[in-house]
């Protein structure tokens, strides 16, 4: 648990450095840690006493195979193969915008968005990407390797560690904290029922939150964070109280829904400690860990008001007539035929057993942890109820889907409670031990299918990372790459498409290393960047066939580097403008403005 505090804390610390433009001086901060703390932790590595009994090897077997699982979603992204970088399920997408902003972080302030050039990075919580960006700055590591790689094994070790300990320090027994951690790597939901993946009830499982490094990051932030408050109220002291307020403040930095959750759950139990005991301890901890989240989150956030549109019962209704969940259609259309006839106990009834199919279907086998629920802390009760319910309320800006991501609490601390509960359970009826574990894991051993029974989803062939080489090195650093809008009906074909024609991603911004006009248009959207104009403006110089036009619109870019593959050139020759071609092979074409 350590560990999480001092990734947390050179995380924060980069942060500041990178803020103040002297990242350098984390050399110099690592070394002097490394000196003070060095005696004190060759102490306590000395003094543990390892035996290699049932218990140690029950807990490397759950750990090997749980880390593995989660790098098996990931780490086969990012390799190359006959020249091409390759990638699987979204990764094409998301990896590309996390390398591009750690490539920002590396500039230093102010941020910018590296996909949307000459704004202010906001409404994002990029804290996940800070430490990856301090560690390629300084090391000879890849980011490729970072974030595919590296830093997702530490994660997922960290995630499984923390459900370990806090289940521990919950019971004390060793049986809880060992279920904990089978249900945090591998339980899943009962998609499988009807023959469906993991989140057709909504909610992605802590599986495959090694796909997203805000998400897996939060997982466990959230899990030391209830351990060490709980380690506060029992007999906690000054050193403590500030490790908590580490954690809770800087948890929405990290992952917004986690931050928002964690720190309502927090506030409420503390007015509770007062009412009943007369003590301000949590409520004063609330209230400083808000205050720091307000000093790290508020300054970069814009148009907050438009984040959240209340929207309630959503999730449930699309989950039942989406065609690609339950498809249920004749469900809903009972449903508004009750309403119009008035027959309202009907419709509380289709309502019910909605939520029912919504909280049963994505809590899997973490049903045995129900009644641990009713005898858990209330702070892990309030996170539970408000993760579950906040996305029953509002959906998110822009992609409406992603306020699913509140059910990643609701989801992770049931499965706590489910270790707790099974462990109770399987000691007196050991018989259904393998019972349970073969009705936990086929949602998550799916999702290996599925991953691995098609070929990658995305690539970046060899002449194109020739052209992204070429743009990294022979342009300004200051540089702002012009890239044609992305065409969702071109469609080339072939088993791997070429990222430009999978999807709208960042991915020039994060293989150039230079910043790009505007690409990736949904997440410019989730962060409420007003992108239609510069989409339009795009459009305009890449479709228009009026020279003074696409001269005034790319004037208007401020951009120096037009970078296109030959399939999506402009309409209109570009040395006819004053433009000069800098790069070309069989696949790209880079010009500079003059």
């Amino acid at each position: 648990m350590g560990t999480i505090v001092v990734f947390v804390l050179f995380t924060l610390v980069s942060y500041f450095l990178f803020v103040l433009k002297v990242p350098f001086l984390i050399i110099p901060l690592v070394l002097l840690a490394a000196i003070f703390g060095a005696r004190p932790l060759i102490k306590k590595i000395r003094q543990i006493k390892i035996k290699f009994n049932l218990r140690t090897v029950l807990i490397l077997l759950v750990f090997t195979l749980g880390i593995a699982g989660q790098l098996a979603v990931i780490s086969p992204s990012g390799i190359f193969k006959n020249g091409e970088l390759l990638f699987w399920s979204s990764h094409g997408h998301d990896a590309s915008w996390h390398i591009a902003l750690m490539d920002e972080f590396k500039r230093g302030s102010p941020f910018q968005n590296p996909s949307f050039a000459g704004e202010r990075l906001v409404n994002y919580h990029y804290f996940s990407d800070i430490a990856p960006a301090m560690i390629s700055k300084y090391i000879p590591l890849n980011n490729l390797d970072l974030y595919f790689r590296i830093f997702p094994f530490f994660y997922s070790l960290l995630l499984g560690a923390s459900a370990y300990y806090l289940t521990k320090k919950i019971t004390g027994s060793f049986s809880a904290g060992l279920w904990a951690t089978i249900f945090t790597y591998f339980a899943g939901s009962f998609g499988y029922l009807i023959g469906k993946g993991e989140s057709v009830f909504w909610a992605t499982q802590p599986q495959s939150s090694s796909q997203n490094p805000p998400q897996i990051i939060s997982n466990f932030l959230v899990l030391a964070a209830i351990y060490f408050v709980l380690a506060l109220t029992k007999k906690g002291g000054k050193l403590t109280y500030t490790i908590c307020i580490l954690l809770f403040g800087t948890l929405a930095s990290f992952k917004v829904y986690a931050g928002a959750v964690l720190l309502l759950s927090l506030f409420l139990t503390g007015v509770w400690q007062v009412i009943r005991e007369r003590k301000f301890q949590l409520l004063g901890l609330s209230i400083l860990s808000g205050i720091l989240t307000a000093v790290l989150y508020f300054p970069n956030i814009s148009g907050f008001t438009s984040f959240l549109i209340f929207q309630p019962w959503w999730f449930i209704r699309t989950m039942i007539v989406e065609p690609s969940r339950l498809n249920l259609l004749d469900w809903e259309l009972r449903r508004q035929t009750y309403l119009y006839e008035h027959n309202y106990k009907r419709v509380i009834f289709l309502e019910g057993v909605g939520f029912l199919i919504f909280f049963f279907g994505n809590l899997g086998m973490r049903l045995t942890g129900i009644y641990e629920f009713l005898k858990t802390s209330l702070i892990i009760k309030l996170a539970i109820v408000i993760s579950l319910i906040s996305p029953l309320l509002f959906l998110q800006k822009g992609v409406a889907g992603n306020t699913s991501q509140f059910l990643q609490c609701f989801i992770l601390l049931f499965g706590i409670l489910a270790g707790i509960g099974t462990a109770k359970i399987t000691s007196k009826f050991k018989f259904l031990i393998p019972l349970i574990i073969i009705l936990m894991i086929p949602t998550q051993v799916g999702l290996l299918y599925e991953f691995y029974s098609r070929s990658a989803f995305a690539k970046i062939s060899a002449p194109e990372l020739q052209a992204l080489r070429f743009v990294s090195k022979n342009t300004p650093k200051e540089s702002i790459i012009l890239t044609p809008p992305y065409n969702q009906y071109l469609n080339l074909g072939g088993i791997t498409p070429n990222i430009w024609d999978w999807s709208d991603t960042s991915y020039v911004a994060a293989f150039s290393g230079k910043r790009t006009y505007m690409d990736d248009s949904e997440q410019a959207d989730i962060m409420g960047y007003k992108y239609i104009p510069r989409l339009e403006t795009k459009k305009t110089i890449f479709e228009s066939i009026d020279i003074k036009k696409v001269k005034e619109a790319i004037t208007q870019t401020n951009a120096n580097i037009i970078y296109y593959p030959k399939a999506m050139a402009p309409k209109i020759d570009l040395s006819g403008i004053g433009l000069t071609k800098i790069f070309e092979n069989q696949l790209i074409e880079v010009w500079k403005a003059s």
